[in-house]
């Protein structure tokens, strides 16, 4: 049985069912090829690379930044304190 667009469902309709915004939906669906074109596997799968990042993350590059951010989370501090101690220190 189709569901949503292939079901003939309006963007409004899509939206208070999904409980998104209908501009959200509309969107998504003029992103994706329109109500005639669109498919939701295909539109999963462009929202996943569209998602992706373009470069590594900065602990991914660093690894001695990555084992100083490990030793304090080992030590019980916050990502914030964390992040508010890297702040004052000048090298990193």
């Amino acid at each position: 049985m189709p569901r949503g667009i292939a079901a003939g469902e309006s963007a409004r309709q899509l939206a208070k069912r999904l409980g998104r915004s209908p501009s959200t939906v509309s969107r998504e669906i003029a992103r994706n090829g329109g109500r005639d074109r669109y498919r939701a596997a295909l539109a999963d799968a462009a929202a996943y690379e569209r998602g992706r990042r373009p470069k590594q993350a900065k602990l991914a590059q660093r690894p001695a930044l990555r084992a100083l951010v490990e030793a304090k989370l080992a030590l019980c501090w916050s990502p914030e304190q964390i992040a508010g101690w890297l702040r004052r220190q000048s090298s990193w």
